[in-house]
């Protein structure tokens, strides 16, 4: 396993504008994990004192609701980063269950060490609010979606796994191999809905099948949905 360093903390969009001995702190005691396929890192109301740096793969964020029914708040993949709000709120108790959805590697840094950085540096604690901005952004773009048609759900889900996959939002990238059970429950949709869908954009060949899973083959769909820009 390669180690964990201060260049590539730095690639972290969060952490490329500290300096080097800032960077330095936050590594003290850090953790590099290798998670199994739907292994769950973080589970809703735990109490817990880290923060996850994604190396690789890709995760989901989650609710569960009183009926046990999946609600999906977010996809994240490398080079983003969760365990932050709990943080933030100062309770220590997490938000929300983190699911791997892929095979994963994930660097832990203590709380405290991230607190401290926020704490000296008004840059940091600006980059994290932006952070939190973009995050809130996304989340609104994703429940504005549950009012959209079966198909544009479908689309939008493969488009943001697309852009998850490490492949630097490429929308051409591939898609990670994904049950469909797990793609319905991303998109909030029936498990037999989105088969069928799924079939339909195959038979069309707006996705095809790739080595690693599935891949977008023809953007203008998602272009004529608003998915992508013109």
């Amino acid at each position: 396993m390669a180690g964990f360093e201060v260049g590539e903390l730095r690639s972290f969009p969060l952490f490329e504008g500290l300096e080097i001995k800032r960077l330095q702190s936050l590594l003290q005691e850090h953790r590099t994990l290798q998670v199994p396929t739907q292994h769950q890192l973080v589970f809703e109301g735990d109490w817990n004192d880290g923060l996850f740096l994604i190396r690789s793969g890709v995760v989901k964020v989650r609710h569960l609701t009183l009926q046990g029914e999946e609600v999906v708040i977010a996809l994240l993949g490398a080079g983003e980063m969760f365990g932050e709000l709990a943080m933030l709120l100062g309770n220590s108790r997490r938000t929300a269950d983190v699911v791997a959805l892929t095979p994963l590697e994930v660097v832990k840094l203590r709380w405290t060490t991230v607190q401290q950085e926020l704490d000296h540096s008004t840059g940091f604690a600006l980059e994290m609010a932006r952070l939190q901005a973009r995050r809130l952004l996304s989340l609104g773009r994703r429940f504005s979606l549950r009012g959209q048609d079966a198909t544009t759900r479908v689309l939008a889900t493969l488009l943001e796994l697309a852009f998850c996959s490490g492949y630097g939002n490429d929308p051409l990238a591939p898609i990670p191999d994904l049950k469909q059970t797990e793609i319905a429950a991303i998109a909030g949709l029936a498990r037999g809905t989105t088969s069928r869908i799924l079939t339909q954009l195959r038979a069309k060949e707006t996705i095809v099948e790739a080595a690693e899973g599935l891949r977008l083959a023809n953007l203008e769909p998602l272009r004529r949905r608003g998915l992508l820009e013109p």
